[in-house]
């Protein structure tokens, strides 16, 4: 996958993953500044995103993402802090259940544990044709990231991938295996979300914290930038005081 990395080589690796139609750069720009200044971040673009092309047979589903990262996780040796959003968060949950080894510490935004009639809905603004009708200044950006791709119109192809949307069920059961410290985000009025689904996590994760965003849609992590950006902070430092 390629990725970009920003950060002191000196500083604990953090690998942060993207959603669906987005790239590591674009979801999590806004936090690079504060994140990148004490730890070396890892920005993957996830297959069919950004300039990570699908595998060499066309194949798209969530176990390409799954292992994919977890490909980039053992490459990078040890254990390692991990932030996934939405749809990376959907196959960082897949690889705790085999994997828990991989993450020094895993802090998850906008996730489901199955599929939900709001998260259904979230999907369905993926359509390119209506996305480019309504919000042009953003399907031009959608453009410009994804053309490594096959071009400018490359980005309809990605919205359309990700608008059938990947599975996103998991035996929550089979997540207790994950002991390293857990951090559960969601934006208190985010659609994609049901927040009895955060239950289920902290029912097999006791030792997880919530945080649940004052005014906040699905990807707070851009949208409510300033609110998020101290809480994922001082859960890394908590994170590694706990080793």
């Amino acid at each position: 996958m390629y990725a970009e990395i920003v950060g002191p080589e000196e500083g604990d690796t953090l690998l942060l993953l993207h959603g669906g139609i987005g790239t590591g750069h674009y979801h999590w720009s806004k936090q690079i500044k504060a994140l990148g200044a004490e730890y070396r971040l890892h920005l993957p673009d996830l297959p069919g995103h950004g300039r990570t092309p699908l595998p060499d047979d066309g194949s798209y589903n969530r176990e390409v993402l799954v292992e994919a990262i977890e490909r980039y996780l053992d490459d990078l040796g040890g254990a390692a802090h991990v932030m996934a959003f939405s749809m990376g968060g959907h196959a960082c949950l897949a690889l705790a259940t085999r994997r828990p080894d991989v993450f020094r510490s895993l802090t998850l935004i906008g996730v489901s544990v199955g599929e939900h009639q709001g998260l259904d809905g979230w999907r369905h603004r993926f359509d390119p044709d209506e996305l480019e009708r309504t919000y042009p200044v953003w399907a031009r950006h959608l453009s410009r990231i994804h053309e490594p791709l096959g071009g400018p119109d490359a980005w309809k192809d990605v919205c359309r991938r990700d608008s059938k949307g990947l599975r996103v069920d998991i035996d929550v059961a089979a997540l207790e295996g994950l002991t390293a410290p857990t951090m559960l985000v969601r934006g208190d009025r985010d659609p994609a979300v049901d927040p009895q689904h955060y239950a289920q996590l902290r029912s097999v994760w006791p030792h997880a914290d919530e945080f649940v965003v004052p005014a906040g849609a699905h990807d707070v992590q851009l949208t409510r930038a300033r609110v998020v950006q101290p809480v994922l902070l001082e859960f890394l430092t908590r994170a590694a005081g706990a080793e």
